[in-house]
């Protein structure tokens, strides 16, 4: 052995300290998830501090629902300090995103009380659309609220699968974390970012209407009544007003692009 084994922990160790199973942690090391870093004279895994590291690593996204080859592709390094401290930083990212995500799914629920209260029935695709925008952690969840009955019938049944569904909601994410980041920095509307950022976004509003000017009408009307957004979503609502408003009407413009 390379190492001091009083700095090594056993499998049966290690399961019992991160709550997992000696099953588990044998699992990944066959399939090189997790490979311990030593083995003792009698064969037994022995793990040091940097495969503690890499373990919570796996059990943090593994929380969140990733699947395991996620996971493999999303491992940071964790050998020098500067590392270390990605690692966490990006952990602490991710935390405070979902804390604004349940804080959206308390926001619905809410609303769902609300209804019940004051006699409204809550229809079943309603309910599966908040059910659905609960799970996938839609940034936009809580305009469902606003959709017509009709509207919501459609876009409840526009995507064939859950996976179309899933990487739609996924590019909605990755637009509005975009969006945030070129509002903070006083970006131009107008400008080179403003205006790839605008096309994108309307790449997907005609995705999901297929192009049709009424069903753009009937969306961009729903998710007109900013100012009743929820307080949790201050960020996102300023900068749908103040930079992704006038970053699609000059879009629109520039390639005479008209809804009639």
């Amino acid at each position: 052995m390379g190492r001091d084994e009083n700095n090594l922990l056993t499998v049966g160790q290690l399961a019992r300290r991160c709550g997992v199973t000696v099953r588990t942690l044998q699992f990944y090391d066959t399939t090189g998830l997790l490979v311990p870093s030593e083995y003792s004279e009698g064969g037994r895994r022995m793990y040091s501090k940097q495969d503690v590291f890499r373990l919570h690593q796996v059990l943090f996204l593994k929380s969140f629902g990733f699947s395991l080859e996620d996971i493999r592709d999303r491992l940071l390094p964790t050998e020098s300090g500067v590392e270390l401290d990605q690692m966490f930083n990006h952990q602490k990212e991710v935390l405070e995103e979902q804390i604004i995500r349940l804080k959206d799914v308390v926001h619905l629920i809410n609303q769902v009380i609300d209804e019940i209260k004051s006699g409204n029935e809550i229809t079943i695709d309603r309910l599966l659309a908040i059910i659905g925008a609960m799970r996938l952690g839609n940034p936009f969840s809580f305009i469902i609220k606003d959709m017509s009955q009709d509207l919501m019938e459609y876009y409840f049944n526009r995507f064939e699968n859950e996976d179309a569904a899933v990487i739609y909601n996924d590019k909605i994410k990755v637009l509005t974390a975009k969006l945030i980041e070129l509002y903070r920095n006083n970006e131009d509307p107008e400008g080179s970012e403003g205006q790839k950022l605008a096309a994108k976004w309307w790449d997907l509003v005609t995705l999901m209407t297929k192009g049709e000017d009424e069903l753009i009408k009937n969306m961009l009307a729903t998710g007109a009544h900013i100012d009743n957004w929820p307080s949790n979503v201050e960020d996102l609502k300023e900068a749908t007003k103040s930079f992704l408003g006038p970053a699609i009407g000059a879009y629109l413009k520039n390639n005479h692009i008209k809804i009639t």
